[in-house]
């Protein structure tokens, strides 16, 4: 199967910062308790935060992906799933995938939320990589692939014994080292 192009979001009024955020903003959106979570609820972790959707296809198939990573990285690096969808649509959908990792929504403003990480263009699927002490190292939009995840596996490997710095990771991610 060929992969999908990003679904294209409608543009927030919100104003957008002109560069990659260089540590992770602060949000709050809701979980599927109905309870506001902020997105720093996971100290000291490393992050993948997916922004997907119910009715995006690729968002869709990159799932069974992220449950795999957040299986076996448990306690070490966090999966965030952000639903950029209606509440009752991700609720019905999240009881037939099983999700192993937290689940937030919102719509606009978790599509606010995901211009606040400093891209021009925000597409769903949208991941945003974090190192363990909450700076940015990369953002990928379109489906992620298992490569993609050793990447961002490789470089936090390298930040953790101190063979590479923040500066080296996020070129890392970008394809440039």
């Amino acid at each position: 199967a060929q992969p999908a192009e990003p679904v294209t979001l409608a543009q927030s009024d919100a104003p957008r910062p002109t560069a990659l955020a260089s540590s992770m903003p602060e949000f709050s959106l809701t979980n599927l308790a109905g309870e506001q979570q902020s997105i720093n609820s996971w100290p000291g972790q490393a992050l993948i935060v997916n922004f997907w959707a119910t009715w995006c296809p690729p968002c869709l198939r990159e799932i069974p992906l992220l449950k795999e990573f957040a299986a076996l990285h448990d306690g070490r690096i966090q999966v965030i799933g952000i639903a950029v969808d209606q509440r009752d649509a991700v609720a019905t959908f999240s009881e037939g995938m099983g999700f192993n990792y937290p689940i937030l929504i919102g719509q606009s403003d978790a599509i606010e939320a995901a211009a606040a990480f400093g891209v021009e263009f925000v597409g769903l699927p949208f991941t945003v990589f974090t190192g363990a002490t909450g700076q940015l190292l990369g953002v990928h939009t379109g489906e992620l692939r298992a490569e993609h995840l050793a990447e961002y596996l490789a470089a936090i490997d390298a930040l953790a014994a101190g063979t590479i710095d923040i500066a080296a990771a996020r070129l890392r991610l970008a394809g440039r080292q």
